[in-house]
């Protein structure tokens, strides 16, 4: 016969103690947290600083985590972001480990680095800053060229099988141009940027163009004569292999989300795509492109696998359809090209609704033009300030809106502004948020969604 104990108060008490330790420490880890993104995101009072010196004496006290994983480099004015989660994608679905490196980050700045799909943990993010804190030249080292030095560390530790790297601004002095890839990508070239980068095609070109390393395979996806001639030129210089898009390998849009892919190595019909947008092709025959690269050295890639990561990859902040009456799509171009092909998709795929357009801008981008192209599709712009301190002011927006004829109004935040137009909009009407990454957040957050 056996007899049950009554339980002990002591242990009841630790019980008890030990749960409010728990929740003590997470708490804790949560603050500290906190403290670690405020202390990076400080970094940002140095600015932009193009150039490879910091970022190259910072990676060398590291002992050059850099050197000890492959990777793919990819620069573009438009696209990049979405051809590397493609080709990330499918380096996933082939059972490979890959590591992502994108900006800007929309919700968590844990966005910015994905190991095997996942976010970075908070703790990684924590860790990794304390021991480059102890490394860094505080007087100089910039947010990116701090979170760039961060994302290798932690991607070196991680041992991924590729890891695809995503330029932040231009290409030849970025932070990231430290690489030696397998692959580089220049996935288009259009007017941006212009105070940094150049004020005409062929300048932007040769900064995109300036990740190339000698005898490394290049796929691009540059149409304009201008930007084709620059790159294919550094090229030769440096004895790469190119890949053209539109030449060397070309993509057909079909209907409902597919599209076929022709290349002399491989011929691949009714690929099935999750976004809507049809720029999206292009991005993702750009990745397969780059991964034709990849499998002619050693990565095994089965087409099985690349169908797979194509129509699993969401790019959120991309064409990006929130909710449903009123249809509210997000879409962070930011870029003249950028523009035209957001304007010419809503156009293709809601003809008949009547558009609200939440707007805001950086005031270090070309806005004028970008407002020039997409306001005259609203019936009226809401103007708001996108979460950068080089935001462009709503009211200075709106009155340019206004000096054109275009309804428009300036608000606060992004909130107060998205929901003005959703108290004006009726059931059948489209709001439409774009102008900056810096919006998609907030907007996704504003519907409910989670970060991803």
């Amino acid at each position: 016969m056996s007899t049950r104990l009554a339980a002990s108060p002591t242990r009841e008490r630790c019980t008890a103690l030990s749960s409010m330790n728990t929740e003590s420490t997470v708490e804790d880890r949560r603050q500290e947290y906190a403290r670690t993104v405020s202390f990076l995101c400080g970094l940002e009072r140095f600015g932009i600083l193009l150039g490879l010196d910091n970022i190259a004496a910072l990676l060398e006290k590291m002992g050059n985590p850099q050197r000890s994983f492959r990777s793919v480099h990819i620069t573009g004015s438009n696209g990049k972001g979405s051809t590397a989660s493609f080709i990330h994608g499918m380096v996933r679905a082939a059972g490979m480990r890959p590591a992502l490196y994108t900006s800007p980050h929309l919700n968590d700045f844990r966005e910015r680095i994905r190991l095997d799909g996942r976010l970075i943990s908070k703790d990684a993010i924590i860790k990794a800053t304390n021991k480059i804190r102890e490394l860094y030249d505080p007087s100089r080292t910039t947010f990116f060229e701090f979170t760039t030095a961060l994302a290798f560390d932690q991607i070196s530790e991680f041992k991924p099988d590729l890891a695809v790297i995503e330029v932040g601004l231009g290409g030849r002095l970025d932070a990231t141009n430290i690489l030696a890839p397998e692959v580089s990508v220049i996935t288009d070239v259009s007017l941006e940027h212009q105070d940094y980068l150049g004020s005409t095609i062929a300048a932007i070109a040769r900064e995109k163009a300036g990740i190339l390393k000698p005898g490394t395979s290049v796929v691009t996806g540059a149409s304009r004569r201008q930007a084709r001639e620059v790159i294919l030129a550094e090229a030769q210089r440096l004895a790469c292999p190119v890949r053209e898009f539109g030449k060397d390998f070309r993509a057909v849009r079909g209907a409902n989300g597919f599209f076929s892919y022709e290349s002399p190595y491989s011929r691949l019909e009714d690929i099935r795509l999750s976004m809507a947008a049809s720029y999206q092709v292009k991005n993702a025959a750009l990745a397969i492109a780059v991964v034709e690269e990849l499998i002619k050295g050693d990565y095994v890639i089965p087409e099985e696998a690349i169908r797979e990561g194509i129509f699993a990859t969401r790019f959120p902040g991309r064409f990006e359809l929130l909710a449903e009456r009123p249809h509210v799509i997000i879409d962070g171009a930011h870029t003249p090209e950028g523009m035209r092909l957001l304007k010419s998709n809503i156009r293709r795929l809601f003809p008949n609704k009547d558009v609200r357009l939440l707007l805001g801008m950086l005031k270090d981008k070309n806005y004028r033009d970008l407002a020039s192209i997409i306001a005259p599709i609203a019936k009226e712009v809401a103007c708001v300030a996108p979460q950068s301190n080089r935001a462009l002011e709503p009211e200075e927006l709106s009155h340019l809106l206004q000096a054109r004829g275009i309804p428009a109004s300036p608000h606060e935040t992004i909130e107060e502004g998205f929901d003005y137009l959703r108290s004006k909009a009726d059931p059948n009407d489209l709001i439409l948020a774009a102008g900056s990454l810096y919006m998609i957040g907030p907007v996704r957050a504003l519907c409910g969604y989670p970060n991803e």
